[in-house]
């Protein structure tokens, strides 16, 4: 029991045993400990919660709740009798009846900082925010710590996110919100980072981005370092709201300098860049391009970027990144959707596409990775396309029935992946009755084979051919469409390890 620990009065030692007989789940034993002990002691009414305890987890609610309420309309002040109820209306679901505990508690020791925080917890529970706001002050008028104060500030936010009238979040509770916390601003007594996200939060809400920006880029900022590169991630979320391009552009290049394979700075690079593009922004003629250094504003300048980025990855020997591989495709999509002639000069869609499959086709986000560029690909190149995946998939000498299999799970998952490609491009979907009918039978006897990759995998694990059961079924799926008829009935068992 959780109030164990906190007993501290003389009936303690007697109160144990129940204890005890309620952790180890023996609750018929600790209602006749109960019984026993009250026989003695009549006025201690920690014994009757915990018999009520028992009675509760013994199915009895409604003795155990009457026998509750003859201690809870004592209004009890020690901390056995209070955690104990609370314990019990927890586990009947009614928190609401804790809150009533504690408030009778704090009227009864007013100075207790323990008593007012569980109040204050206990209205969270029920979603109470103007009792926690009210809970909160009270609080840290009695311990003036910065955590109370806050209490109450975030529980005007909450006031905020569910109050019903948008214009009363946005005229009342944040703006009283965000004078509370420029209070402890003038006076510093900010100290935590949650202090400041909070903060951070409350200008978001009232579209205050440059406050915001203020806020991430002064000295409060310094405080956000519990996740990595937090304060860029919020200047670059601002500068997007606020439409500062240029900054938007500077920042991401620096990112991406220092991490590039991360994915979101390369669409916040090219959409920026593009930007600045349509707005024929040019450089200032003295100082910085902007306060966050050089600014990319042409193709050109993109086209270099890029080509910096990928020779970086192609001097490495091994552990070679996607992203900047990838950026290249995007980049020639964006290029092609303005109908612009450097795209090019990036290379050929079909094979740099290739080229990304051979260095990362045994990754299972390889699939995911090239399906969203399958479109660079005019309709006479997809048949191309596979065939020139399917030479790089390492395969065996094919066996009487003519399959080719896979020798370990790298290539089983270079295979898979072509395979997944070529349902994506519509050449599944070509394919006559018997031809789907054939493309079963090689999925599912390449499902059998790469059963044996999985021997030591749990039962509850998926295996490294599951996937084929799920393309034969689609294949399946498809031959009802087109006739109407069921074609198997048969399909593994995909958690076995055995064919």
């Amino acid at each position: 029991m959780a109030a164990r620990g906190h007993v501290q009065d003389p009936n303690d030692r007697r109160l144990r045993p129940i204890y005890d007989y309620l952790d180890n789940g023996n609750n018929k034993m600790a209602i006749q400990q109960a019984d026993k002990l009250l026989k003695k002691h009549k006025d201690l009414h920690c014994a009757k919660v915990l018999k009520a305890i028992g009675l509760q987890r013994t199915a009895k609610q409604d003795e155990a709740f009457t026998l509750a309420q003859e201690v809870a309309v004592l209004e009890p002040t020690d901390d056995n009798s209070l955690q104990a109820l609370t314990i019990l209306y927890r586990e009947m679901h009614r928190p609401e009846l804790v809150t009533k505990l504690y408030e009778a508690a704090v009227r009864k020791v007013p100075t207790s900082e323990e008593y007012h925080s569980h109040l204050f917890m206990a209205y969270a529970r029920v979603g109470e925010y103007k009792k926690m706001q009210q809970a909160g002050m009270a609080l840290y008028k009695i311990v003036p710590k910065n955590p109370y104060y806050f209490w109450s500030v975030m529980s005007l936010v909450m006031q905020a996110i569910s109050a019903q009238d948008e214009k009363l979040s946005q005229t009342m509770f944040l703006p009283l919100a965000e004078r509370m916390v420029e209070k402890m601003v003038k006076e510093e007594k900010i100290e935590a980072e949650a202090e400041v996200q909070l903060y951070f939060m409350i200008l978001e809400r009232l579209g205050k981005y440059v406050e915001a920006l203020e806020v991430v880029q002064g000295p409060l900022g310094e405080k956000l370092t519990s996740e990595l590169q937090s304060r860029e991630n919020k200047c670059m979320m601002l500068y997007r709201r606020l439409e500062r391009w240029a900054e938007c552009n500077a920042l991401s290049c620096k990112l991406l300098l220092k991490n590039p394979d991360d994915w979101q700075f390369y669409l916040l690079y090219f959409d920026s860049l593009f930007h600045l593009i349509d707005q024929s922004w040019t450089p200032p003629q003295e100082g910085t391009h902007s306060a966050e250094g050089e600014v990319h504003a042409s193709i050109s300048q993109a086209l270099s970027f890029m080509e910096d980025r990928i020779a970086t990855e192609e001097a490495k020997e091994s552990k070679h990144l996607r992203g900047p591989y990838l950026a290249r495709l995007e980049l020639i999509r964006r290029l092609r959707e303005r109908s612009c002639p450097e795209a090019q000069q990036l290379g050929e869609p079909l094979e740099l596409m290739f080229q990304f499959f051979v260095k990362f086709g045994d990754k299972p986000c390889c699939i995911t990775d090239l399906k969203i560029f399958l479109d660079l690909l005019t309709p006479d190149q997809h048949v191309q396309f596979i065939n020139r995946l399917m030479e790089a998939v390492p395969l065996g000498a094919p066996g009487e029935d003519g399959v080719a299999f896979p020798g370990d799970t790298r290539a089983l998952q270079r295979h898979l992946c072509v395979t997944q490609l070529s349902r994506s491009l519509g050449q599944q979907h070509a394919l006559n009755t018997q031809g789907k009918l054939g493309l079963i039978k090689e999925l599912k006897a390449h499902y059998r084979h790469g059963l044996q990759f999985g021997k030591s995998c749990l039962k509850t694990e998926l295996q490294f051919s599951d996937m084929y059961c799920l393309m034969a079924a689609h294949v399946y799926i498809d031959l009802w469409l087109e006739t109407g008829e069921v074609w198997g009935s048969w399909m593994p068992n995909t958690s076995s390890t055995t064919p």
